[in-house]
């Protein structure tokens, strides 16, 4: 057997092997030989048909066999031989296989990029000036008074208005038919909110408790529900109820009821010190976007296609698990599985890149997590989650996967520590990044 390597491109080999007649036909009498063992033919007894009728019946049975039998013969010792550590299932080229010849087949197969990282210290990059904003913390308690708020009847005689509630029946008809899904009573639905199909809502608006009216609307074109998806529809409603909302008095009343806080002021300082910590993240968070895209701008690299399609699939399920949470699906979002992984493959991309990147800094600066690291990490995440320490540091002893995990994690952030230190950052308004 002879092999060759020829390199595709940074990321991509194909190997090449010739494997010659002799051990060609060795292979095919050997198979042949196993096929007839095993084979149960009528009019023969197990065993004992003549190679020949084997031969005439089962060409394609032993033209598979040998393929395989040949491949893991040759694929795992050209690996070794040749040093090449793929990150992918071969992709397999073969000629037919013929007594009396050799056999050709080829098996391409992506491997990780040799990367030269470069040019990584001294990035210049801009930073969000984090700027205190008092009127977030009022839109946090506006919220909070929502959330609070009582629903209580409407008076006598009241006309539905937008922001109020209405508890309805409707029954829904699609070419006069009624529809799955299109029927309810006693239905509370807040008017303004956008629940309902748009042009719903609006035409509740004004009628009188007990009133009775007919809505016509049609169903948007990219509808989640493709039989219903552009069709006009016909709504019989009944207004049951009216309700309006009330809000509580913002007062130390008011803030009593969130437990810890004596006055509505406390409430307001600690609204306030949530709101900076999490500006500060997303700041940081996007400073740490920043330096990736800046590194990978210096450091054009190819990466496997194997890589970004796990990293779809991570993103995808992700999403899918974010939108379970709030019980919608992808297609409620105008989207399925292979829209998504189009629409984000770029994304999907540059984040391998930044992560091998990232990885390449670490190996070549010698930036390593010490045990140190991982004891201050897993109390950091103890004390944040109020677990004890001592059952966390015992699962991520018994745990290997997570403790992988932990460590990568911990290298990308010393290394992202690194760079940010060795980095040229500009501190700028929102407006100007």
């Amino acid at each position: 057997m002879t092999s060759t390597i020829e390199t595709l491109s940074s990321v991509k080999k194909k190997i090449s092997f010739e494997i010659s007649a002799e051990r060609v036909a060795s292979e095919i009498d050997k198979v042949y030989e196993q096929i007839r063992k095993r084979s149960a033919i009528k009019g023969f007894r197990k065993g004992k048909a003549p190679l020949s009728f084997i031969e005439k019946h089962y060409s394609s049975v032993m033209e598979g066999d040998v393929l395989k039998n040949l491949f893991d013969e040759t694929y795992f010792k050209a690996l070794a031989d040749h040093k090449i550590f793929p990150v992918s299932h071969p992709v397999i080229e073969s000629d037919d296989v013929k007594r009396g010849e050799s056999l050709k087949y080829s098996a391409t197969v992506e491997v990780m990029p040799e990367i030269e990282v470069k040019d990584y210290l001294g990035l210049e990059v801009k930073k969000e000036l984090f700027v205190v904003d008092d009127s977030v913390v009022e839109k946090r308690l506006d919220e909070m008074r929502e959330n609070m708020a009582q629903v209580v009847p409407a008076g006598e005689g009241a006309q539905v208005e937008q922001g109020q509630y209405v508890i309805i029946d409707f029954t829904g008809y699609v070419d006069d038919k009624p529809f799955e899904g299109g029927n309810a009573e006693s239905y509370q639905l807040e008017i303004g909110s956008g629940r309902f199909i748009p042009g719903f809502e609006e035409q509740i608006v004004g009628m009188k408790c007990g009133e009775q009216k007919t809505i016509t609307v049609p169903f948007p074109e990219d509808y989640w529900n493709k039989d219903l998806a552009g069709k006009d529809a016909r709504f019989d409603v009944t207004v049951r109820e009216i309700k309006v909302k009330e809000l509580p008095e913002l007062d130390d009343e008011f803030a009593a009821q969130f437990g810890e806080f004596a006055s509505l002021a406390d409430l307001r300082e600690k609204i306030g010190e949530v709101y900076e910590k999490q500006e500060l993240s997303r700041i940081r968070a996007d400073l740490q976007d920043r330096i990736v895209k800046a590194i990978i701008e210096k450091n054009e690299i190819e990466v496997p296609t194997t890589f970004v399609d796990k990293q779809l699939e991570l993103m995808l399920s992700n999403t899918k698990n974010r939108l379970a949470g709030q019980r919608l699906t992808l297609e409620m979002m105008g989207m399925d599985d292979d829209k998504f992984k189009v629409q984000y493959r770029d994304v999907a991309e540059s984040q391998v890149k930044g992560s091998l990147l990232l990885e390449a800094v670490a190996k070549k600066e010698a930036v390593k997590v010490e045990q140190a690291d991982i004891e201050k990490k897993l109390l950091e995440i103890a004390q944040e989650s109020g677990q004890d320490i001592a059952r966390m540091k015992e699962y991520y002893e018994q745990n290997r996967s997570a403790k992988e995990n932990l460590e990568a994690h911990l290298a990308e952030e010393k290394v992202m520590e690194y760079l940010l230190q060795n980095a040229v950052v500009t501190e700028v308004p929102k407006d100007q990044l």
